[in-house]
């Protein structure tokens, strides 16, 4: 599906913006103004241990923190015991309150304060130097409670003073009894407002700071920690849509949270390989083989965006693919963490589109014969909505599984607009199977001309951007576009294909899947939904191919974009909007 689709359903579905800014402003105290690098002013050592990963920094020695406050009006900050206080001008006076009640003697770390726009508030904590090798890879894990209206910024500080913004998601408020909420961030994707990295070799501060806004309230700060794997456990969804499917079906979810999933992968019975658009890819485990994915772990992130996945059965590696580029990644030291990246594309052409899912050739390949797992097929979509862009843009793709940069890509075939997902099917023909290549394609946005699921064939030029949908004569098909095998409806953005098999499945059904992620430019809006295509084959002028017949599969659906099946051959649909991994299967008429 185009960029475009993608940015603005990202929007509607979450509504939390990123930002980062590097140049701050940054108040300083009238009577007291703080220097270039400020001392810290409480000091904490409760345990005679030096920072580590996975360990709570709150406890660790050498570790400092500090409590500030400034504003246009003067304040003054004493402190005594662990605890920091800022008053008004004339410290103790009952006519200027307190801004800030700060206390870090031990954590949990609280602080108390009342700030509005003209003032701010900060808690910092600085790491003392060379203790942390860091590769980057890491995550912050931030535990926080809050009482009231405050709503801390995050900053990272390096050693030459460049703060990074990092906006905390919105803070659930804490009631009696509660535990706090956790907060990841991983360290590759800290960037500032220009785009740049954080440079984690000069990580040497962490500031929560209250700015900008009238607020009051407190906050206690109880973990934080530098965590070598991320590894969390998802729960199951306790209210979903109810997703209506044909009678005889049974539509479950088996994993959570995965909110603007572009692609997964099923690599074993028990696990999953998961992509997020934001450049995150997961594994989920089932663990206890109850059929849900209750626990995962961050297995790469920081790529700007990720819409291609493909595991590797023969090395175990992991092939990511988005805005131009291709890598190949590897977990090297089997904790889960890809800490190996080797970049086979970088570069391609993209703007509106890019380059998208990544698939295996089947065994054997059938354009040219070689063994499962030696070509990775792919689309690359155009530049423009009606622009192809450069010469490699509209069309599909493979790269051997040794190759290296584009001289290395062979163009399969030409005129598909944007290709989101391609599949190889084992078509029953004539009481054999036809391994057949097909591929979803998103039409224009802004005018009338159909979306279409293609028959790809070695060589053939599928229209775009001078024909859309059938060839009009007949006796013109080939001469030189070809025909899609259906047409789907405008704007319905038909990205994923499936295709079942499992005998379990009444006959009718086991045929190929489309998923429709829904209008976004068009006026009239068109339901996001998964269509069956019914194919019946038909002898064209390049040899047999198919035309098909769709029909609604399943409804009520947010955003379904990924499709595969699952080790059993039943079909999972990923939603893109509610985060939702469903397994449907037949379970017989009721």
């Amino acid at each position: 599906m185009g960029n475009n689709r993608f940015a603005l359903a990202f929007l509607l579905a979450l509504g939390v913006l990123l930002a980062a800014c590097n140049n701050a402003p940054q108040p300083t105290l009238q009577e007291t103004p703080l220097p270039a690098e400020p001392a810290p002013v409480n000091m904490m050592v409760t345990a005679a241990h030096p920072p580590a990963l996975d360990m709570n920094l709150l406890t660790a020695d050498g570790v400092t923190f500090q409590c500030d406050a400034s504003g246009p009006e003067a304040l003054h900050c004493q402190t005594a015991d662990g605890v920091t206080v800022c008053f008004g001008k004339r410290v103790g006076d009952a006519s200027q309150p307190e801004t800030l009640h700060c206390q870090t003697a031990q954590p949990p770390h609280r602080i108390e304060a009342k700030v509005n726009a003209s003032i701010f508030a900060r808690w910092s904590m600085r790491l003392p130097p060379e203790t942390l090798k860091l590769s980057g890879r890491e995550v912050l894990a931030l535990s926080l409670r809050v009482e009231g209206t405050l709503r801390p910024n995050l900053y990272f500080v390096e050693a030459d003073g460049r703060r990074i913004l990092q906006r905390l998601p919105a803070l659930p408020l804490a009631e009696a009894g509660t535990g706090s909420t956790t907060f990841y961030f991983p360290l590759n994707e800290v960037r500032d407002d220009e785009f740049r990295p954080l440079n984690v070799a000069a990580l040497q501060e962490l500031q929560l700071v209250f700015e900008w806004a009238d607020m009051e309230g407190a906050l206690e700060i109880e973990d934080v920690r530098l965590l070598s794997t991320w590894r969390e456990i998802v729960a199951r969804p306790t209210q979903t849509p109810p997703i209506e499917a044909p009678s005889g079906f049974l539509v479950e979810p088996i994993a959570a949270e995965v909110f603007s999933i572009t692609q997964f992968q099923v690599v074993a019975k028990d696990t999953l390989l998961v992509s997020q658009q934001n450049g995150r890819i997961w594994t989920y485990h089932d663990r206890n083989g109850d059929g849900f994915y209750e626990e995962r772990q961050l297995y790469a992130s920081g790529f700007e965006e990720v819409v291609g996945l493909l595991y590797d059965p023969i090395d175990g590696a992991v092939w990511v693919g988005g805005r131009g580029n291709l890598w190949r990644t590897m977990d090297g030291d089997g904790d889960g963490v890809a800490d190996q990246f080797e970049l086979r594309l970088e570069g391609l052409p993209w703007g509106r589109h890019q380059n998208n899912g990544l698939i295996w050739n089947p065994v054997p390949d059938p354009f040219t014969g070689e063994p499962p797992y030696t070509w990775i097929y792919f689309g690359l979509g155009s530049t423009g909505d009606l622009e192809t862009g450069g010469d490699l843009n509209a069309t599909i793709l493979r790269l051997h599984r040794d190759g290296q940069g584009q001289d290395a890509l062979e163009v399969v075939a030409r005129g598909v607009r944007n290709a989101y997902g391609l599949l190889w099917a084992p078509v029953p023909y004539q009481g054999s199977i036809l391994w057949s290549l097909f591929a979803g394609e998103n039409g224009p946005d802004f005018n009338s001309a159909p979306d279409e699921v293609n028959h790809i064939r070695w060589g053939l030029h599928y229209g775009f951007p001078e024909q859309f949908g059938m060839v009009d004569p007949p006796e013109q098909e080939g001469q030189p576009y070809s025909s899609p095998v259906l047409e789907v409806t405008a704007h319905a953005s038909a990205n994923s294909l499936a295709y079942i098999t499992n005998p379990d499945w009444p006959e009718e059904y086991r045929t190929l899947y489309v998923s429709l992620f829904g209008s976004v430019f068009s006026a009239e809006p068109v339901q996001p939904a998964v269509e069956r295509i019914l194919l019946t084959p038909i002898h064209g002028p390049d040899g047999v191919t198919f035309r098909g017949e769709a029909s609604l599969f399943l409804d009520n659906l947010s955003r379904p974009l990924p499709l595969a099946t699952d080790s059993n051959g039943d079909l999972l649909v990923g939603d893109y909007g509610s985060g939702i991994i469903y397994r449907v299967r037949y379970v017989g008429a009721p």
